[in-house]
């Protein structure tokens, strides 16, 4: 079989996380087949409302000026080869970068399902947030399942089911936390592109917290830092030169550097969705409304504004109760498969 993904690359790794957890559900289901993707980077697919390269490029009927190069679906040719189409969560599943999929959807009668969606604000299932294509091919799926209230209450009339973020199951693999000798730390900052920043107030008070933590952790635990972008390399050095960043362009090898710890806190959702899926419980540092996600990961959350005492309080209540809540994570994770191939299995018609 020939799947299409929808997903980012080289973008944010929180997307191809849910990726692998979307991949590592259905390859139990289904065994092998093609994974394809349907790469939503912004530098790779863009969604402006005019495109004067895109209008000239559809006016002459071929590409005279923008040359899509990217090992993914492609905006001219069709996508006669897919079997299937995956919407691997994320908040946008939907929209101008979204068009070709969903015409390829209705064009060819593809089976459909949606993993995981979640979302940053309030919204209906009607013609002022959905387009009549996005309509249909949500009435058509085989399956719906979202990750927080306000996908599943704003998708209703339809059948949705609200379970944790596939992110969870990112790790084929998984270990039980006995003690906690290195916490790994979430880096952020407001300087990077759009959609991977913080805001201001958020980078403050990361800064407040971790030097804080560094001052009092320190001398008994291992702490590193973890960076999901490149922007924040070099911001990184001059908030925290003499520490320890771990970074890599390959969203796989965040398998291997969460693995390194035994709790880590941060505000990256899916930085404690995939440390979870390997038994390592998280704390969230809540900046909006997604980190509701974190729920499914079974972890703690601290809210922007929480004082200082009370981050303290909660670090060192997740540390006493570490084994606890790393078997805790192995069974939940074990449940939430369960239910996704009941579900599989109950909903999905291929052939």
């Amino acid at each position: 079989m020939n799947i299409v993904f929808s997903t980012t690359r080289q973008w944010n790794p929180g997307d191809e996380f849910i990726l692998m957890g979307c991949i590592n559900l259905l390859q139990q289901y289904l065994g092998e087949f093609n994974p394809i993707i349907y790469n939503r980077n912004p530098q790779t697919r863009r969604a402006r409302k005019y495109d004067i390269i895109k209008a000239i490029d559809k006016a002459a009927g071929k590409d005279l000026v923008e040359k899509f190069l990217d090992n993914s679906v492609k905006e001219r040719p069709p996508m006669d080869y897919a079997d299937m189409v995956v919407f691997a969560g994320s908040p946008e599943w939907r929209g101008r970068r979204m068009v070709k999929l969903y015409s390829s959807i209705l064009e060819y009668d593809l089976p459909t399902i949606f993993l995981g969606l979640g979302t940053s604000g309030k919204f209906s299932f009607n013609d002022e947030h959905f387009t009549k294509e996005e309509q249909e091919v949500f009435k058509r799926a085989s399956l719906i399942t979202t990750r927080d209230t306000d996908t599943h209450d704003g998708l209703q009339p339809l059948e949705t089911h609200q379970l944790p973020c596939p992110a969870l199951l990112s790790s084929k693999s998984g270990r039980l936390v006995d003690k906690v000798k290195r916490i790994g730390l979430m880096y952020g900052t407001n300087d990077a592109v759009a959609s991977n920043n913080v805001s201001s107030d958020t980078y403050q008070y990361m800064m407040n917290i971790y030097k804080k933590l560094l001052d009092d952790y320190g001398d008994e635990y291992e702490i590193e830092f973890v960076s999901h972008y490149i922007d924040e390399l070099s911001h990184f050095r001059k908030d925290f030169g003499d520490q320890t960043v771990r970074y890599s362009y390959d969203a796989k090898d965040y398998l291997d550097i969460y693995n390194r710890y035994d709790l880590v806190i941060g505000y990256r959702v899916h930085g404690i969705g995939i440390s979870a899926s390997m038994g390592i419980p998280g704390i969230m540092l809540a900046h909006d409304r997604r980190a509701a996600t974190v729920k499914g990961f079974l972890a703690d959350m601290i809210a922007i504004d929480d004082p200082y005492e009370q981050v303290k309080e909660t670090i060192d209540a997740s540390i006493g109760n570490i084994v606890s809540r790393s078997r805790a994570l192995a069974e939940h994770k074990e449940a939430t498969q369960e239910r996704y191939l009941t579900l599989l299995d109950r909903h999905l018609r291929i052939g």
